[in-house]
Parts: C-alpha cells; sequence; structure tokens
C-alpha cells in the first residue's frame, strides 16, 4: 500500500532493470500520480541539479489497464530507515540534511512573494482543513490562515526545489550514502527554503509513535529543537528569515490540507482528525 489511494508494486523493467509499478482506481490517486510524472520530467530537465539529479527515479512508462491509472518508475538502490539497522537509522538525517542543504544550494533564488505563491502555500490547503471542521476550530483554522497571510504577503525569502514530504521514508540509504530521494508528489520548483528540514524533523518524530498534532503543539511552546538548524538552512543565502513557529505552522497546514485532498480517508477517520488536525486548532 502506498501514499493515500495507491498501490506500489517492485517489478523488473523489460530490460530486467528494478522498477516500481505504481497503480490507482481513484481520481485522487491518478491526480497525484499525474503530478509525479510532471515533478519528475522538471527535475531531470532542470540543470542546476546536475549530477544531484542521479537521485531522482525516472519515469518508464505510464498508462491505463482496466480502469486503473498506472507508472512504471525506475527503483533506486537502497533502503529507507526503517529498514537499517539501528546504527545506521542514527546517520540519516544529518545525511538528509547534507542531501536536502545541497539542494538547496543548487537551485536557490530570492524572490518577493506574490498573490498566487501565497494562495498556493496557505489559502488553498486552509481550504481543504476547512471544508472538514466546525465552530471554534474553524475560527482558530481562519485566524491562522489571516496570520500567515500577513506575515507572508511581500516578503523576500529564499525559493528552491522543494520536495514537500521530505522525511526518512522517502530518503534511500545504500552502503552508508543517500541513494535516493523518491516520491516527489508534493514537490514544486520555487518552494520555501527550510520547509523541507521541518517536515524531516517533524516526521522524525512521528515515524517514533508520536503523532502530528503533539509534536507541533510541544514545538510552537519551545521550538529550541528545531530553530536551529531551519535557521541555519535559510540563512545559507540571501533573503529574508521568517519565525520557526510561522514555519512549523506552514509545513503543517500543507502536510494536513495535502492528505485532506490526496484521499477522502483522512477526514473519514475521526482519531485521525482529532490528534493531527482538531488538537492543533484547539491549541491554538
Amino acid at each position: 500500500e502506498g501514499r493515500g489511494d495507491t498501490n506500489v508494486f517492485a517489478v523488473e523493467a523489460g530490460d530486467c532493470s528494478p522498477a516500481l509499478l505504481k497503480a490507482t482506481g481513484s481520481r485522487q490517486g491518478r491526480l497525484q500520480l499525474e503530478r509525479q510524472v510532471q515533478v519528475l520530467a522538471a527535475l531531470h530537465q532542470d540543470p542546476r541539479l546536475g549530477p544531484w539529479a542521479q537521485l531522482v527515479p525516472c519515469t518508464l512508462g505510464v498508462g491505463d489497464v482496466d480502469g486503473l491509472y498506472f507508472v512504471l518508475e525506475s527503483r533506486l538502490p537502497g533502503a529507507d530507515s526503517r529498514r537499517l539497522p539501528e546504527p545506521e537509522r542514527e546517520r540519516v538525517i544529518p545525511m538528509a540534511l547534507e542531501t536536502l542543504a545541497e539542494l538547496y544550494a543548487r537551485t536557490r533564488t530570492v524572490a518577493a512573494l506574490d498573490s498566487a505563491t501565497v494562495d498556493r502555500w496557505v489559502r488553498e490547503p486552509a481550504a481543504q482543513v476547512r471544508a472538514v471542521v466546525r465552530g471554534t476550530h474553524r475560527d482558530a483554522l481562519d485566524a491562522l490562515a489571516a496570520r500567515l497571510v500577513v506575515e507572508l504577503s511581500g516578503r523576500t525569502l529564499a525559493r528552491a526545489w522543494a520536495h514537500g514530504d521530505y522525511n526518512q521514508t522517502n530518503v534511500l540509504v545504500d552502503r552508508g550514502r543517500v541513494s535516493g530521494v523518491v516520491d516527489w508528489t508534493e514537490a514544486e520548483p520555487d518552494g520555501l527554503v527550510g520547509a523541507d528540514v521541518v517536515t524531516l524533523l517533524v516526521f522524525q518524530r512521528i515515524l517514533a509513535g508520536t503523532e502530528l498534532g503533539p509534536v507541533l503543539l510541544e514545538w510552537l511552546a519551545d521550538p529550541r529543537p528545531v530553530a536551529g538548524v531551519v535557521a541555519s538552512m535559510q540563512r545559507a543565502g540571501a533573503g529574508e528569515e521568517l519565525d520557526v513557529r510561522t514555519m512549523l505552522l506552514l509545513s503543517w497546514l500543507r502536510h494536513v490540507g495535502g492528505n485532506l485532498s490526496h484521499s477522502t480517508r483522512y477526514a473519514a477517520n475521526p482519531i485521525w482528525m482529532h490528534r493531527n488536525v482538531r488538537t492543533v486548532l484547539a491549541g491554538l
């Protein structure tokens, strides 16, 4: 089982090279796979990536069979941290940060945020969440979205290729080095520098068994566990520096809004909604 409404199978391509077959029968799943194909093509066509592009899978084929939409991708070597021996797992976060820093260095630009970018980062994911909350939770969401719009509008910030779901399950390691970065469905070529750092550090806690909502509220109260590394990524080039709490809230909004848009199963899950959406909005 893969992300959202997509199933993933390990197969061999026609030349017997390792591949992944991703298949879906839902509209949401198809949109995500089509987005992945577009992003992978854009990454491989971007000359700024240079040898970094070797970490990105290639699309080998797409099609429809009996109502299912499928994509065939190259399968990169290595495994994610869940399949590594315990001593190697401790090295994944530093290696993932180094890999991300190189991507930022290769593709970083500085630009003022326009209304379309603020829509993409705030208003659109907020609309996804707003559709499934009511009462004081909706009021808290509206206040948060308005605050983020004010904080971002007109700011001159560092932008770069951003993965959008950068966590240990999407960073492959082989023979002590990062061998691949996969699942680029949420990527954008002009994403916020540092946002992927927040996702990586948050998911370190989530993969250890803590829900997103409690982690977010804990770090909003005391952001010191993440503030230093997030700030260092922003300061590596020109551009204004966003407060780490703003980065945390943007990352949470994008994550929950993205999940709700990808599959109906999230809104239908009362436990997920309580722990990851309503708990945060009540805390705010």
